[in-house]
This record gives C-alpha cells, sequence and structure tokens, in this order.
C-alpha cells in the first residue's frame, strides 16, 4: 500500500474510533492529502473504491460538519470538493453547541433524582459543573486562539519578506 492510501485508511480509522463513519474520514484523508483543491465525485468513487451511496451519504455528513464545501467550476458540470477553509472555526462552533446540548440533556437526567445524595447524583452533578466550566472556557480559548493565530501569520509574513 502506497504512503498516501495508508494515510487515507489512517484518517478513516481515526474517524471510526470516535464513531463515524470510516468511509467520511477516508474521503476526509483524500481531501486533505490532495494537492487539488477540486476532488470531483467521481474520482472520490474511483479512488476510495467506494459505491455513489456510499460517498453520497459521507459527503452530506462532511459537508453538515461544515469540514468540506462544495463547488462548481466555470463550464463544468461538475460538482467539486474541498476542505472548508473556516472548518476550525465551525470545528470549534459546533463542539460549543454540543457541550452546550450535552449539559441541558444532563441537567434534564439529574432532575428525575430525588435523592441528591447518591454516588450516581454526585457523579452527574460534577458532569455538569465540568460541562459549565467548558462552557464558560470555550469563548475565552478561541480569543486566545485568535491572538496567537495573529502573531503566527505576522510572523509568516516577516519571514516571507
Amino acid at each position: 500500500m502506497r504512503k498516501r492510501e495508508f494515510y487515507i485508511e489512517q484518517v478513516g480509522l481515526f474517524y471510526e474510533n470516535y464513531g463515524l463513519p470510516r468511509m467520511a474520514g477516508r474521503i476526509l484523508g483524500h481531501l486533505l492529502s490532495s494537492e487539488s483543491d477540486a476532488i470531483s465525485f467521481e474520482e472520490l468513487q474511483k479512488s476510495l473504491q467506494a459505491s455513489k451511496g456510499s460517498i453520497s451519504s459521507n459527503v452530506n455528513l462532511l459537508l453538515n460538519q461544515k469540514l468540506i464545501i462544495k463547488h462548481t467550476i466555470p463550464g463544468d458540470r461538475k460538482t467539486y470538493f474541498t476542505l472548508s477553509y473556516n472548518s476550525l472555526n465551525a470545528i470549534i462552533e459546533e463542539k460549543a453547541k454540543s457541550v452546550t446540548a450535552f449539559r441541558k440533556l444532563f441537567e434534564k437526567g439529574i432532575g428525575f433524582h430525588t435523592d441528591q445524595h447518591t454516588p450516581k447524583h454526585e457523579i452527574l452533578s460534577e458532569i455538569i459543573h465540568y460541562y459549565q466550566f467548558l462552557e464558560k472556557e470555550m469563548p475565552l480559548l478561541k480569543e486566545k486562539w485568535e491572538n496567537k493565530r495573529k502573531t503566527i501569520h505576522n510572523d509568516n509574513r516577516k519571514k516571507s519578506c
């Protein structure tokens, strides 16, 4: 197996380890490792040796996660896919939403417990506090990252001059 094919499989397995379809990871791995910013549906299908249905459903998953975008090329009827260059912001926003959603689910669940002195209640309470902590810290981390990102970009500009 060639290095690129092995890498694509590694990304697929990584995705699968987090409960997501391996094919979605393989598609992402293909897009990450390609020098082109215009990968067609047909190219994905051929390269990954997968059915139209599998490629279609997993491309839609990646589109919904905002990790990839679809686009067209003037004069060409095909649809092409590329990595979303705003994916980092999209990932951060989605994670923040999921943290809030998870906290709310645990708060509803703990509401069914009348005895607050059980080990289960204490564990659920700690999880809720942890998610509350994350909700407060994530915007601060995002701001810190934006400041760091500006520093990196400024340093890169200075090096290229």
